[in-house]
């Protein structure tokens, strides 16, 4: 009121001078911080290769880099990683160093940049690192910093609605979600050396079985995928190279469960919510439901029998033929042909089944005895849709689409007639391949692969060195 007053008055005496603007309310420093908001950066990767940067040129001066973040010398880890990224801008481990070098060498105003690239390009990694790190922190206390938090947090949403709309698949022995409309790929593991998964009841979140080696030792380990708010955990170590078995109770103790030993007597543990593991009672029995087998040779299996699908099954749930309860429709294969009961799936819309079949049990090497079929459920109409030789898996991803990964990695069917498209780079799906039962056991799909993304020795260091342990 005071100024109001004074203007008035000024404007009374002053004859046709204009009367000066009033002086801008003053406003607290929140609403001051508010002001300041960062455009959105596209999320994930173009393709698989640019996930491979240490196969690439710049790789050579980030080891540099490594080594005098270890002597906590921040200068020589800046430059390292500036020339790095001379070499190699889509570097994104070099962007993270970077950006963790220039905050901790008081360089606030320079972090941004290369933060950013980071965490857009592998935000389950990097985002909510970003926020816990120390190191970061007197840049979060700055105003654009505060800005960084919120752009996360609007990130992690449409990092999950790109998921929700994403195939998931296998790749250099990761997990990676591919958006097939918006050409973007994102990277959902941490670790190589993955053998499979399984689905959770919970929503949004999936556990994987990867394959490690520690001081030379190989062990399997346990993680979880979070789609809703993307974050990954590492794989926590079992101890064992198998077999495991891994299931989820949807009674107390609720969640996810690992079993350890011979599958007839199994010793189980529960991973809690802050992912340690919890031993069950001795006989404690696997809960009802799916559940993944994985061997100590590492070769993966799903145990999940479908609703509304009946027949004569076998010890090895296989069958010569299944009836569709909805219709009471009879379904075979061509003899000797084997439907296999645990690949049966409905579509979204129960319209049609899809199902993988061993058709026959001469088990020779290199024979294509495998294949992918899908089934009218009210007429029982029945139509292949690919054959292979090393086994196939798949999963639907609406109500006439399906991913199928065989012999020529993934590729997307249409029930409509469309020709198949394959998905460069992806060489399986999380759920297991399915072969004939003769066949000897085998590593997983990818468990025998290099990767194309990781040191020589991957297994001899963790995952995410250096400060990203920090976390």
């Amino acid at each position: 009121m005071a100024v109001l007053t004074l203007a008035a008055a000024a404007s009374t005496g002053c004859g046709n001078r204009a009367a000066p603007p009033p002086p801008p309310e003053p406003r607290d420093a929140a609403a001051a911080d508010a002001a300041v908001e960062l455009d959105a950066a596209p999320l994930g990767l173009a393709d698989l290769d640019a996930y491979r940067w240490r196969k690439r040129g710049g790789q050579a001066a980030f080891r540099l880099a490594r080594k005098a973040e270890d002597r906590d010398a921040w200068a020589e880890v800046a430059a390292a990683c500036e020339k790095t990224l001379a070499a190699d801008p889509g570097h994104l481990e070099a962007a993270w160093l970077y950006a963790v070098a220039l905050a901790k060498l008081g360089k606030l105003d320079a972090v941004l940049a290369p933060l950013q690239r980071a965490a857009a390009g592998d935000f389950p990694k990097w985002g909510e690192a970003s926020l816990e790190l120390p190191g970061m922190q007197p840049y979060l206390a700055t105003p654009i910093g505060e800005a960084w938090r919120r752009r996360v947090a609007q990130d992690r949403r449409r990092f999950s609605d790109a998921i929700a709309r994403s195939v998931i698949v296998t790749a250099d022995r990761e997990i990676f979600a591919v958006d097939l409309d918006g050409h973007r790929w994102y990277r959902l593991t941490q670790a190589s050396g993955v053998i499979g998964g399984l689905a959770l009841p919970a929503a949004h979140r999936l556990a994987y079985v990867a394959r490690t080696k520690h001081k030379g030792v190989h062990q399997l380990g346990i993680g979880v995928v979070d789609f809703a708010i993307a974050r990954t955990w590492h794989p926590v170590p079992l101890g064992t190279a198998g077999p495991i078995a891994i299931a989820y109770s949807v009674r107390p103790p609720l969640g996810l469960w690992i079993g350890t030993g011979a599958l007839r007597a199994m010793q189980w543990r529960q991973l809690d919510d802050d992912h340690h593991l919890h031993p069950l009672p001795p006989h404690t029995a696997r809960p009802a439901g799916a559940w993944l087998e994985v061997t100590a040779r590492g070769a993966a299996h799903l145990h999940a029998m479908p609703p509304n699908v009946t027949a004569d099954w076998d010890d090895q749930s296989l069958a010569s033929a299944i009836r569709i309860g909805t219709s009471n429709r009879v379904i075979s294969v061509p003899s000797p042909g084997l439907i296999d009961g645990n690949t049966a799936a409905w579509s979204p819309d129960r319209a049609h089944v899809a199902f993988v079949a061993q058709l026959d049990d001469h088990c020779t090497a290199g024979a294509v005895n495998t294949a992918a079929f899908v089934a009218d459920a009210s007429t029982g109409a029945l139509r292949e849709l690919e054959r292979a030789a090393r086994g196939i898996a798949f999963e639907w991803l609406s109500d006439r689409r399906l991913a199928i990964a065989g012999d020529r990695g993934v590729a997307i069917y249409s029930l409509d007639g469309a020709a198949a498209i394959p998905i460069d780079g992806a060489t399986g799906l999380v759920i297991p391949r399915e072969r004939p039962r003769c066949a000897a056991p085998e590593p997983g799909d990818d468990a025998g692969e290099e990767s194309e993304s990781a040191d020589p020795t991957p297994g001899d260091e963790p995952a995410d060195a250096g400060v990203i342990d920090a976390r």
